[in-house]
């Protein structure tokens, strides 16, 4: 791998980050270093693998510094797992609305119509999916359904 304790600056290079990023992770208890030497802070591989961790947790898993130290705080947790649990419902989420655009690209580029916007029923149903969920999310069920409905109606006549 590489050779291990690194001195600040070397982790700071080597994660993409500011050495004052890693002081304010130990401030705040996430993150510290194996020990320190003529006051030069150096890092082990547990070290190494933690901020690891925290990178991937605010850049995938987009968490605040705040949820991350509840995530990985030891003990009982049941805070952290809630946490997760709501970022895995999140993640979920968008998941799905990248599904969704990615098979209206993948219609859009072989749609015959020449007008997809008032002609093709693949981009009508992703649309009046995509109206029937922030209807759900706002509204209700009943403008929801309501726009089920006629969207129904709409295919049957097609």
């Amino acid at each position: 791998m590489f050779k291990t304790p690194l001195p600040i600056n070397d982790v700071a290079r080597l994660f993409g980050i500011r050495a004052s990023a890693l002081r304010y992770y130990e401030e705040i208890a996430l993150l510290k270093p194996a020990w320190r030497q003529g006051g030069r802070r150096f890092y082990d591989i547990p070290a190494l693998k933690r901020l690891a961790l925290i990178q991937l947790l605010q850049d995938a898993c987009h968490l605040s510094l705040g949820e991350i130290t509840d995530v990985l705080a030891t003990g009982p947790n049941d805070k952290g797992r809630t946490i997760l649990n709501n970022q895995m419902a999140a993640l979920e989420q968008t998941i799905a609305a990248a599904r969704a655009a990615k098979r209206y690209v993948e219609h859009r580029m072989t749609c015959p119509r020449e007008d997809p916007v008032q002609d093709c029923p693949v981009l009508d149903r992703e649309v009046t999916a995509w109206l029937a969920q922030r209807f759900r999310g706002t509204a209700g069920e009943d403008s929801a359904t309501s726009i089920a409905k006629a969207d129904m109606k709409k295919n049957r006549r097609q």
